[in-house]
């Protein structure tokens, strides 16, 4: 976005919101002055007035320093009302401030001083134009009629040029601003004309700006800009006349058509400030370059084919990014820089050595960049000082997540067209801290105080035969116009691999989760909503299934209960183990640990086995001298399940002669199971007060309370997945997906077990193609839910982290980092 610009637009603003009554005709342009910096042109006074007033944004702005310094500036206008158009004028002055001319079509404003009581009026006469002074307030302004038109300014100097030009001919004549006149839509409130080549120490006083940490103004163009204002926008649309000036920024785009702004596909969500600029002919670029940096540039550029630059502060780093529309130079060269390189989600990495050739052929778009790391996507090329943002780039592009598909992006799309040749888009973050890196410094402060961190920031520029058009926009962020989608909150990098998938464990203090992983060093990890590594605790060995989060104490603190290959461990949060927990077993091999809470009030029983002997404790850490079926006839070969079928306690063992033993609490038989099994890697589940379980050679079977059995070949894979609930059963099989039997056919791959999530209401089906590396989520009709697939490695686990009823899911994405997103 062009700062300056923008900051002006604000000007212009509260020129006009300070004084409700301005219009013109074509001959009001004789009474403007010469060295205008900006006109401001009403069509339509009370709906303008009405819309000034009702606007969030301006009011949201009014007590910023600058804003405070317009009004004063023009607070002699509060004081004339007129019925008809009229223009308003503003110069700047010798004082590094400024002045104004207003004149309208009446040929006699009012000037409302019925209630003032501080008021003088004086008349002079200065070289025979009769000028009356007013002073109200302390408020001083001057009238005076010039051609019988009323004309009032802040200047009595102003008034005698005006004078003097018209009766000498030499009033403001400007082809420009008349055809901006004429083709000026009367049905909008308002259009604001700007000489951007003038003004620039007016800027610097009402911005705070010393002049030496500003540069010099490039844009020596006019515009002409349609003013839209809504309850919580601002719309500024309209068209840039280019002078003719070689020293011009937007002539580098000349002679070139501007293309679909295609990078923000690839820009992750975590991204402040975003530009995208295109031309569809670098060779018109280049020789425009050449001429604006008024020296011979080399004409074979690397970057020649080159057709959309994509800018993106990423976490506070710059990453650059270019597409292409063939890829060999570009690819030669860079291989070229190459010193070293990594592999990142399938992708490489290069280090480059330094070389400022992105700066060298893309100035001034991209100065002083000299990328340290680089990565290629297909025809697309990814640079940055940093290698973060080239890891976020490469996630996004393995995902459908990006900034494209995020709230604020969507945002844009009724605002801008699809085509640009500049488009910026940032958020409030990004804003300020471009005006910020624009010398802006104070003004980015004082917006803190704002209510504008939950509003849009940017521009469309599309180049046109000798004009371009112009669109500048601030909008509040509205969720009605997100996409559901997903975004990347934060990843996290070991330091060696994953042993452990991660899930997810309740922070009891805030009542947000946490995520606990293990790597295959056993080294167990715990680490914070914000992604922040809380502690770590070396383990013997690796833990078995699933980490149980428990409340042993029943006093709303969490701990982690799990078994490892030869110990059971009870953790509080910090890392501590619990007494008298901590149990050692001879010989090892033990199974994930199981927990069952039969009446829901944390009367725990834990559940350890090894082999054929079964270990079952309360929450003291003493032995169940109750429980009976402490030795089974063959190996137990997974944890043990507890189900709840009409009020009755169900304990579920497999046993490694094929036995399912199905008992009650104190561990004698409730359903005898007469057959034996070819158990799959899948639990037993309950479907329909039914315990449902799959086979090696692809058959289901669903045993009732009774114990009978009922049989149904489905063919399955030997590898197949299920999961199930009370009243959703899901298969994988191949790359066929059964939910609630409706099927989806995705794409060939290796597919794990799918897993059911419950969350605020809504059932959540994922899976997960290990060797394509993509996760999916649908809901219980089978329906993708929009962003999927991700980039992922692993199964995944859901949970409401932050309790805004928008679940996060956390998943591996390399051998030695996990990603946690939220779905939106």
């Amino acid at each position: 976005m062009r700062v300056r610009i923008l900051l002006l637009f604000f000007s212009a603003i509260y020129f006009t919101a300070c004084s409700p009554k301005k219009e013109p005709t074509d001959s009001l342009l004789n009474f403007v002055p010469e060295n205008v910096s900006v006109i401001v042109k009403i069509n339509d006074l009370n709906s303008f007035k009405s819309e000034i007033e009702d606007n969030d944004l301006i009011s949201n702005v009014e007590k910023l320093d600058f804003s405070e310094k317009i009004s004063n500036g023009l607070r002699q206008l509060k004081y004339i009302q007129s019925k008809t158009d009229g223009l308003l004028a503003i110069l700047e002055n010798s004082q590094n401030s400024f002045d104004f001319v207003y004149v309208s079509s009446d040929t006699l404003p009012i000037l409302n001083m019925d209630n003032i009581k501080d008021k003088t009026l004086e008349t002079i006469e200065n070289a025979g134009l009769k000028i009356d002074k007013y002073t109200l307030n302390n408020t001083t302004f001057n009238k005076a009629t010039i051609k019988n038109k009323q004309v009032i300014s802040s200047s009595e100097i102003l008034l005698l040029n005006i004078k003097e030009n018209i009766e000498r001919q030499k009033g403001t004549k400007n082809d420009i601003l008349e055809k901006f006149n004429k083709l000026s839509d009367p049905s909008k409130s308002a259009q604001i004309w700007v000489d951007l080549s003038k003004g620039e120490q007016l800027y610097n006083h009402l911005l705070n700006i010393k002049p030496d940490t500003t540069q010099s103004f490039k844009h020596n163009n006019w515009l002409s800009l349609d003013v839209n204002l809504k309850d919580d926008q601002l719309l500024l649309n309209g068209i840039t006349v280019l002078k003719d000036s070689t020293n011009n920024y937007l002539k580098l785009f000349t002679d070139t058509k501007p293309l679909p702004n295609t990078t923000a596909k690839l820009i992750p969500t975590n991204t402040d400030s975003y530009r995208s600029i295109t031309f569809n002919d670098f060779k018109s670029f280049s020789n425009n370059r050449e001429k604006y940096l008024d020296g011979d540039l080399e004409k074979d550029s690397i970057l020649s084919t080159v057709e959309e630059i994509g800018i993106a502060q990423i976490n506070g780093a710059k990453a650059v990014v270019l597409k292409t529309y063939g890829a060999a130079n570009i690819t030669d060269f860079v291989n070229n820089l190459k010193s070293s390189s990594i592999d990142f989600q399938g992708s490489e990495i290069l280090e480059l050595r330094p070389d400022n050739f992105i700066s060298k052929n893309l100035s001034p778009i991209i100065d002083d960049f000299t990328p340290k790391y680089a990565s290629i996507i297909e025809n697309t090329f990814v640079f940055s000082k940093e290698l973060a943002p080239i890891k976020d780039i490469i996630s996004t592009n393995k995902g459908e997540r990006s900034l494209a598909n995020t709230v604020m992006y969507k945002n844009t799309e009724n605002i801008t067209t699809d085509e640009s040749t500049i488009l910026t888009v940032s958020n409030f973050k990004g804003f300020q801290e471009n005006l910020k890196q624009n010398g802006y410094t104070h003004l980015a402060n004082d917006l803190k105080n704002t209510g504008l961190s939950d509003y849009l920031f940017g521009s469309q520029i599309i180049a046109d035969h000798g004009f371009l058009h112009t669109n500048y926009f601030l909008k509040k962020i509205s969720e009605s116009e997100n996409l559901a989608g997903v975004s990347e909150i934060f990843n996290i990098q070991l330091e060696t691999d994953i042993l452990l998938n991660p899930q997810f464990f309740t922070n009891h203090r805030t009542n947000k989760k946490e995520i606990v992983v293990q790597d295959q060093d056993n080294v167990l990890y715990l680490i914070s909503t914000q992604g922040k590594i809380l502690w770590k605790k070396q383990l013997e060995s690796a833990v078995q299934g699933k980490i149980h989060e428990i409340d042993i104490y029943k006093n709303g603190k969490f701990q982690l209960a799990f078994t490892t290959n030869n110990r059971f461990f009870v953790i509080d949060r910090n890392g501590k183990e619990v007494a008298p927990f901590t149990f050692k077993y001879e010989g090892g091999n033990l199974n994930p640990l199981a927990v069952f809470d039969y009446e829901g009030n944390k009367n725990y029983r834990f559940v350890v086995t090894q082999n054929d002997k079964v270990f079952m404790y309360n929450s003291q850490g003493n032995i169940v001298s109750g429980f009976k079926y402490t030795k089974a006839k063959e190996n137990i070969i997974a944890a043990p399940q507890h189900f709840n079928i009409g009020q009755k306690d169900y304990l579920v063992f497999r046993l490694n002669d094929g036995s399912l033993k199905i008992l009650n609490r104190v561990g004698n038989v409730r359903v005898k199971v007469s057959q034996k099994f070819s158990f799959s890697e899948n639990d037993v589940k309950v479907h329909k007060n039914k315990f449902v379980i799959t086979t090696k050679d692809g058959v289901l079977y669903k045993i009732d309370t009774k114990g009978n059995i009922e049989k149904a070949d489905m063919k399955l894979n030997a590898d197949h997945g299920m999961d199930a609930t009370s009243r959703t059963l899901v298969l994988m099989d191949d790359n066929i997906l059964t939910i609630r039997d409706k099927k989806v056919a995705l794409e060939l791959g290796v597919y794990t077990k799918p897993s059911i999530f419950y969350l605020n209401d809504k059932i959540y089906v994922s899976v997960t193609d290990i060797q394509n590396q993509k996760s999916y989520l649908f809901d219980s009709q089978a329906k993708p839910i929009s962003g999927f697939p991700i980039f992922g490695t692993s199964t995944i686990d859901m949970a409401d982290m932050d309790n805004d009823k928008r679940p996060e899911l956390v998943i591996k994405d390399l051998d030695n980092s996990f990603i946690v997103y939220k779905i939106r």
